[in-house]
């Protein structure tokens, strides 16, 4: 199989626990919502303009994916129950993430 068809999604839904990526290639993917929205990469999540990694989500104990839609052909993004709704998440690191690849949102 290509590496395309790697990181190309086939289905994806969710539930009140986790995220699931069903790939093009046939792996499938579960995510823990608690932990995709701590892994969230988006600036202000990542420590950018002058914040640190973390601190915008160290006191988030439990969410909720309220709703995702796609991001062009390469990522989707996700509105969460506090509201936050700026990280995009792209199918390559979600991918490598599910792989084992904790450094895929570092």
């Amino acid at each position: 199989m290509s590496s395309q068809l790697a990181t190309f999604p086939k289905e994806i839904h969710f539930d009140d626990e986790s995220l699931f990526i069903q790939w093009k290639d046939g792996f499938e993917s579960k995510f823990s919502l608690l932990d995709l929205r701590k892994k969230c990469p988006c600036a202000t999540c990542r420590g950018g303009h002058g914040g640190k990694i973390g601190a915008a989500t160290k006191q988030i104990q439990s969410i909720k994916l309220l709703s995702w839609t796609k991001v062009g052909r390469y990522a989707i993004s996700i509105v969460w129950s506090d509201y936050h709704n700026t990280g995009i998440y792209s199918y390559d690191h979600l991918r490598a993430y599910s792989e084992g690849k904790e450094e895929a949102f570092d």
